[in-house]
């Protein structure tokens, strides 16, 4: 988690100190990249982890202070489990996004639907939950930072609980 660690202070540390007044609503998409710890339960001790990046699109509509909307990503992933023993190729998450804006940006909460392929495991569809924090850096441009709690039970049929807890690092362009 220390490479997570690393991305985050990262994206915080090159947001500019300027911020601009912010209409949060409408289209946006981006790019991101991170990484991921990946926590089995099965007893066996064949954890993981590995970096991702991908991209993403979505929608937002403000109402106040109050922003909600949906995001679409798609993230290439090498994770590696136990040593190589499995990976995970691909994640694919249908979010919901709530927040309100803070110090000049947009924090919010967010839930969804995840999807995960694996060439050995198989797919499978799970849960995820998390924060983020967008800040604007021009009137069309964001950095970001996410982290996302994904909860696989009994991934496909095989008895194993998957944990999987993701950084990243995130530019938006809204349009």
């Amino acid at each position: 988690m220390k490479l997570n660690s690393m991305i985050l202070a990262s994206v915080l540390a090159a947001a500019p100190a300027m911020t601009f007044a912010q209409d949060w609503t409408g289209p946006y998409a981006g790019f991101q990249i991170g990484g991921s710890d990946i926590d089995v339960d099965d007893g066996l001790e064949v954890d993981g982890d590995g970096p991702s990046y991908g991209i993403f699109a979505g929608y937002n509509v403000q109402a106040g202070t109050l922003v909600y909307g949906g995001e679409l990503d798609y993230d290439v992933t090498e994770y590696d489990i136990a040593n190589g023993t499995a990976e995970v190729d691909s994640t694919t998450r249908l979010k919901g996004r709530v927040g309100t804006e803070l110090g000049g940006g947009l924090a919010y909460g967010t839930a969804g639907i995840v999807w995960a392929t694996s060439p050995e495991l198989g797919d499978d569809n799970g849960y995820l939950f998390g924060v983020g924090y967008d800040l604007p850096v021009t009137p069309n441009m964001t950095f970001g930072a996410e982290v996302l709690q994904h909860q696989f039970e009994d991934y496909n049929d095989l008895g194993l609980d998957v944990g999987v807890t993701t950084v990243k690092a995130r530019v938006s362009f809204s349009f």
